[in-house]
């Protein structure tokens, strides 16, 4: 089997991926995540390696999304990461990356593509909507419209 096959069949390790996002030393304990995955995670506290890793598992989780049955696990992941980190609303710490990490680039991209992909990856248009709600109400409409008026 492949990795992604393994990360597809135990959603406790798309649990753990999920949580890493909240890791500020970009250090993960391998006993967490599959055996496979754990020898593709970058080492030591380096800023560089945390963004990168952040990159890294944006890029993973949106991919899983798009895999049958990946939406869900995606989105059970970030109710788990809600309990977890004592988050109020779903996708809050993603916001407030995406928010305070606004000189890297590429994390900035990632996180786009991760929100797109997980609102509109959806069949039913009033999920959707809730979905887009959801980062809405985190101020992502906001922060967009301020950011645009900034970089003209």
């Amino acid at each position: 089997k492949s990795g992604f096959s393994l990360v597809m069949n135990h959603p406790a390790c798309v649990n753990e991926i999920t949580l890493s996002l909240n890791n500020k030393s970009a250090r993960w304990d391998p006993a967490l995540v599959t055996q496979s995955l754990s020898p593709c995670l970058p080492r030591g506290p380096h800023p560089l390696r945390v963004c990168r890793t952040k990159v890294l598992v944006l890029e993973l989780l949106a991919a899983v999304c798009l895999v049958r049955g990946g939406h869900d696990i995606i989105l059970a992941a970030f109710d788990n990461f809600k309990e977890v980190c004592g988050e109020r609303n779903r996708f809050e710490k993603l916001m407030e990356y995406f928010r305070n990490e606004d000189t890297n680039i590429d994390f900035m991209v990632a996180c786009m593509q991760f929100i797109n992909i997980v609102v509109h990856s959806v069949e039913n248009m009033n999920f959707r909507v809730f979905l887009q709600y959801e980062f809405t109400h985190l101020g992502l409409d906001q922060y967009l419209e301020v950011g645009t008026s900034i970089w003209r």
